[in-house]
């Protein structure tokens, strides 16, 4: 009796466990589906669900946050390699997954990184008819012409991320707006590569119109 017993444990445990996993990547393809217009990607992004156990918070529509990553996200003529956002206390209608049809997600805030590498920000510059070229290392980005190589100015708020360097060079390149939901308020210089830090407002997430 005693194994039996031990038996159906188990039995139940793996078919929860089985369950669980598989709504979950259900709702992870659903999200992301409906992510890629309301956050206006070219691509389907990566979206990972973090909430444990997930079939409780799923089936009561409300996750603890959800991860989205998505490649080579471009706006204008500036290209960022990857955004990373972290959406905290995602709601949804559970029905809607279900169907595979989200008509709307709210969240009540999150952030995120965007990576923008250097090639990509010199393929920028050229496209403008710059000719320099920006070379990122920690803390410092230079400016490299005909003329030699000076300290420039790499910057980031609502208007974009704005490049200055020698001889008037001043050129703002606007950033995606992923929905109208975030802003870029920081960054950080790395060596090739630029990290942009973002915030995202609460509130639902909508299909532009």
């Amino acid at each position: 009796m005693r194994k039996v017993l031990i038996f159906l444990v188990v039995a139940i445990l793996v078919l929860a466990i089985g369950a669980d996993l598989f709504v979950k990547t259900l709702a992870e393809r659903a999200v992301a589906t409906e992510l890629t217009s309301e956050l206006e990607l070219e691509e389907t992004p990566d979206v990972t669900i973090d909430s444990f156990p997930f079939l409780v918070a799923f089936f009561r529509g409300r996750l603890d946050s959800m991860t989205i990553t998505s490649n080579d996200v471009a706006a204008g003529r500036l290209n960022l390699a990857e955004v990373i956002l972290t959406l905290d206390d995602t709601t949804f209608d559970t029905g809607d997954v279900l169907s595979g049809d989200v008509d709307q997600i709210s969240i009540s805030g999150g952030d995120g990184e965007g990576m923008l590498e250097e090639a990509d920000l010199n393929q920028a510059l050229r496209d403008e008819g710059i000719r320099a070229r920006a070379r990122l290392s920690p803390g410092t980005v230079s400016i490299e012409s005909d003329a030699g190589s000076v300290e420039g100015q790499l910057d980031v708020d609502e208007d974009g991320l704005t490049v200055t360097g020698p001889g008037g060079i001043s050129v703002t390149f606007q950033l995606p707006s992923l929905g109208g939901r975030v802003t870029f308020d920081d960054l950080e210089i790395n060596d090739g590569e630029a990290t942009l830090f973002m915030d995202v407002a609460p509130g639902p997430l909508r299909r532009p119109d």
